[in-house]
Parts: structure tokens; C-alpha cells; sequence
């Protein structure tokens, strides 16, 4: 389209229509297909692209937003007989939600005040933010000249004990972490780096390949034709049909009555059972109070959710898990690739549950690399995905930089959310109507993919977007701690619109203090009769007993 004509709005549907819904491999059902004319974009919505970012993320988001809503209607008006319902997405919200977790509000206070950080620091048990010990996770040059971003997860010590460095230093500084972890790893080759990082000290990591470097490797030649997600069937006799619950309503949300069992940690997975309990589910995340967490974001990614304490290394927390998924609907597992295996919850025991109860289960799992390939039993995270799908390499290029830099926000970890819960609505929506256990699978390399397939915008929208947020110039050493601090302070300015207030929801919380609200980003979809919401706010880990709550 011609770039006068260029909106965030219409570039969000040709992604929905010319895309997503004409893509085979994502066994979109015709009747979904159908529902789809009554999907439509608030034109109210800024319509020219204004986050800092050479690939499309906000029309990315809208567009997975709607397929989203889209399948939700569909399933909203066979279960409730919703003929008619329209819905209307919005682009500004979908764009906020991508960094929603910075602007929630407990107790009136953002997420960044220093009472809420005291809160939310309990999961931060192996002092992942120091200075040193944060900015392990950060992308630096290597002795043969290449890029290699370093991942300490959530215990960056295994990542400094392989580069002989102490566990702690107290440094005052940021750039004195970042120059004492820069010498360092220029003492290595990338490639030496890529082998030890993540075969001998299992820790995530990955060179900075740019797109093409990318395809051309031998991962991404294997994975170069998977669609954003992989459904597959596993009919059985044993297995009829399974109805949709009967409810009794008042909001009309599609996944109503359907019991989620959340075995996720991070951003990914979260989002996905968390977009889950927004249109209907039930959701009950199993954690460990023993293991570290990322507090700043669970905060706002347990919305909707129970929160029950479950040791998997246990008899009595094995019995536990087997419990809850003997009455679920759907187990989502968004762990290091077979860790739940060798806890003796792999897809193929999870689904012979299903078998023996007679009624068929959904098992969905999120990765980083994907699901097939020699990098596929490798941990990862947002930031490696953008490292070594080309992500950071084209944010180079749109700050004419010599050196990779990483993107400002999760994109891929947030979008990849949506894509998941697409994944279960329609592996669910297959089970009403044919039966059988479903297997669905993510990954955060997917998701890259399928942005960097729509394109890049222009040359004139990446000028307009550099003198817009001229302080978004990076650096490679600039984590995104380091640049979302730099969004957050530019947004009021650059686009005021996305913080109306109609935009957010409030709620109870149930974090630590009593008869306290919080405020969260809402929907990026209104429906005109189905009412999307959380039947809780956000509790803290290990509030609940790990069983049901109608039990």
C-alpha cells in the first residue's frame, strides 16, 4: 500500500485476512473463518506507527489480537448462540500490552515504587538484580568479533562461573558491571561461547546472527517452514467428542467452565494462561515458593489466576499435579524442553491420563528454539530469540549502528502469549467436535519468524519513529531494563493516548495488603455482548491448594 495510505489499522487486517486466516498450516476452522467479517479495528486508535521499532509490532499484535477475539466469537456464538455479536480491536491497547506489567498499579502506586519492589524482590532469591549479577543477561562483543548475548536466567552464577568471574561484586555503577562482563567475555570466540553456555553449563545464550545468517543456518533451515504454531491430533476410540461446559453466565466468555493447569514461569507461558482466565478459564498455576521467580512481572501475569505451592521432586507434589490434571482440560507446560518429562509428565503420559479417564486433554507447550532441529533442547529466552533470529540486527540497522542492540520490550515473549491461547481455543474447539487428545506447540522463534516475514516498515516510518524517540538510540550493553526505562519516561510525551485511562481495568489484588486495587491494561478486544475480565486479581505464589476450586 502506498505510504500516505500506510495505518497501523489496515496493515493489522491484511496481516488478519491475507495472512492468519488464508495460512493452512494453522487449521483455522471455516466457521472461525466465517466470524471473521464481524472482527473489525478501532480507527480511533493511533493510526501511524509510534513505537520505536523497525519491524511491525504493533500491527503484529493487533492482528494476533483479533484472530484471537475472532476464534473466540466464533466459539461464543456456538455455545451461546451470539450470531451476530461483533467485536472491535484495538490497536493502541494491543501495543500497550505488549510492556503491560510496567504500568500496573497496586495500592495506587506503580510497579516501580520502592514499597512494591520490596514486595515483589521475595521471588528475586538469588539476587538477580544487583548490577552484576543482572547485567550477566546482556549482549556483548566477542574475541572474533562477534556478537554473543549471555543469559543468566534466574541464577546468573552458573554464566560467571563459566567465565571466571565471582558470583558477587557491589558495584555502584551499571557501567562498571557492564565493562568488567564486556573484558570478560572477549577473552572467548562466539562459537566457543554458544557450545559452553548452553551444552556443558545448561545456561541459554546465543550468537547475534542477522535474518539471513539466521535462515542459513542449520537450525534455521529445519525450522524455516513451521507456521506460528503446530496442532497435532492424536485420535482414539477411547476418546469420543467432548461438549463444551454447560455454564451458567452473565459474561458470555468463550473458554467458560474449561480448568487450565499453568505450569509456566517468566513472561511467555504466563501471558498464555493469563489471556486463558481473561476469556472464561479456569486457571490454576502450580509453582514452587522454594524457586526464584520474576516477581515484577508475576504480579500482573497472575491475574485471574490460583496460585498453589506443588514440589514437583516429590512424591506427595507429583501425586499432587496428577491430581489436578486428572480433571483438566488442558496441561500448559513452559518449562526447559523435557524437564517435565523426566518429572514423569510428558506429553504422552499426560494424554494417557486422558485415555483412562476417557476424555480427551490438550497439552500446549511454549519453547524458545522451536520444536524440531539441533538447537531444540536448548533453553532460551526473549532476548536470545531476538539475538539469533536477526531481530537485533535489524534494530541496528534502524539506528545505522555497527553493533546489535536488543529490543526495548518483550515482543516476542507477549505475542507469542496470544498465539497460545489461539493454539488451545482451536485445539479445544477440535475436541468438542471430534474428540481425541491435541498436542500444540509455540516457540518465541516462531513468533520472530512470522514478524520478520511481514516486512520492515519504510524508510520514511523508521525516520519518523527515530525523531520521535531520539533517546532510543542504544547501545549494545543497553538491556532492557536499561531501555524500558527510557519508554516509560518517553511515552506520556510521544503518545499520550495510550495511557487513558479507558484503556485499563481495576480490580481487587490480593498481593500482600489488604482491600487493595489494582491497575492493569484491559483487553485489546470489546466484544458487544461477551464481557472479557478476570474473575480475580493477581495473588501471590503458593495462596491456594492445589486442587479446583469447585471442589
Amino acid at each position: 500500500m502506498a505510504e500516505d495510505d500506510y495505518t497501523v489499522q489496515k496493515e493489522a487486517s491484511r496481516i488478519l485476512h491475507s495472512v492468519l486466516l488464508a495460512d493452512p498450516r494453522l487449521q483455522i476452522p471455516e466457521f472461525v473463518k466465517a466470524a471473521a467479517w464481524r472482527t473489525s479495528f478501532d480507527v480511533a486508535a493511533l493510526q501511524k506507527p509510534f513505537l520505536p521499532s523497525p519491524v511491525k509490532c504493533t500491527e503484529s499484535s493487533a492482528a494476533l489480537w483479533a484472530l484471537l477475539s475472532t476464534f473466540g466469537n466464533a466459539i461464543a456464538e456456538e455455545r451461546y448462540g451470539l450470531s451476530e455479536q461483533r467485536v472491535v480491536v484495538n490497536s493502541d491497547v494491543a501495543s500497550i500490552f505488549l510492556f503491560s506489567f510496567l504500568l500496573l498499579q497496586v495500592g495506587g502506586k506503580p510497579i516501580s515504587d520502592p514499597e512494591l519492589r520490596q514486595r515483589y524482590s521475595i521471588y528475586d532469591t538469588t539476587s538477580q538484580f544487583t548490577h552484576w549479577r543482572r547485567l550477566v543477561t546482556n549482549l556483548y562483543p566477542t574475541r572474533d568479533g562477534r556478537w554473543f548475548h549471555l543469559h543468566g536466567g534466574l541464577d546468573s552464577t552458573p554464566c560467571l562461573k563459566m567465565l571466571g568471574l565471582p558470583k558477587h561484586r557491589d558495584l555502584a555503577e551499571e557501567m562498571d558491571a557492564i565493562e568488567g562482563l564486556t573484558e570478560a567475555v572477549q577473552q572467548f570466540d562466539a562459537d566457543w561461547l554458544d557450545i559452553e553456555a548452553n551444552e556443558l553449563w545448561r545456561q541459554a545464550g546465543g550468537i547475534c546472527l542477522t535474518p539471513e545468517e539466521y535462515r542459513e543456518s542449520a537450525h534455521g533451515k529445519v525450522v524455516a517452514d513451521e507456521p506460528l504454531y503446530l496442532l497435532e491430533e492424536f485420535p482414539s476410540e477411547k476418546l469420543p467428542p467432548v461438549p463444551w461446559p454447560q455454564v451458567e453466565t452473565k459474561t458470555y466468555r468463550p473458554l467458560e467452565g474449561i480448568k487450565i493447569v499453568d505450569l509456566t514461569r517468566a513472561i511467555a507461558g504466563p501471558t498464555i494462561a493469563k489471556l486463558a482466565a481473561l476469556f472464561g478459564a479456569t486457571v490454576v498455576r502450580v509453582s514452587n515458593t522454594n524457586l526464584p521467580d520474576l516477581g515484577v512481572v508475576l504480579f500482573e501475569s497472575n491475574l485471574g489466576k490460583r496460585d498453589a505451592h506443588v514440589d514437583l521432586k516429590t512424591d506427595e507434589g507429583k501425586k499432587a499435579l496428577r491430581q489436578l490434571i486428572e480433571d483438566a482440560d488442558v496441561v500448559l507446560d513452559g518449562y526447559r524442553p523435557g524437564a517435565l518429562k523426566k518429572l514423569g509428565f510428558s506429553p504422552t503420559y499426560v494424554h494417557e491420563i486422558a485415555k483412562r479417564r476417557g476424555k480427551g486433554i490438550v497439552y500446549a507447550r511454549e519453547n524458545c528454539y522451536g520444536w524440531k532441529g539441533p538447537w531444540k533442547h536448548r533453553s532460551g529466552w526473549q532476548q536470545i530469540s531476538d539475538a539469533v533470529t536477526g531481530i537485533a540486527w535489524l534494530f541496528a540497522r534502524m539506528w545505522d549502528l555497527d553493533e546489535p542492540v536488543m529490543p526495548f520490550l518483550p515482543n516476542s515473549d507477549f505475542q507469542t502469549g496470544i498465539v497460545g491461547c489461539i493454539a488451545i481455543m482451536n485445539a479445544l474447539d477440535k475436541r468438542a467436535k471430534k474428540g481425541g487428545n491435541y498436542l500444540v506447540s509455540m516457540s518465541l522463534n516462531y513468533l520472530n519468524s512470522f514478524l520478520i516475514s511481514l516486512g520492515t516498515q519504510s524508510p520514511e516510518v523508521q525516520q519518523s519513529l527515530r525523531e520521535m524517540w531520539p533517546d532510543m538510540k542504544s547501545r549494545h550493553y543497553d538491556d532492557l531494563h536499561r531501555q524500558m526505562r527510557i519508554l516509560t519516561r518517553g511515552l506520556p510525551k510521544v503518545a499520550p493516548q495510550l495511557l487513558n485511562p479507558k484503556y485499563f481495568m481495576t480490580t481487587k489484588a490480593d498481593l500482600g495488603v489488604a482491600d487493595e486495587e489494582m491497575v492493569f491494561v484491559g483487553p485489546a478486544a470489546t466484544y458487544e455482548t461477551t464481557k472479557l475480565g478476570y474473575e480475580s486479581g493477581s495473588c501471590l505464589r503458593g495462596m491456594h491448594e492445589a486442587k479446583w476450586p469447585d471442589e
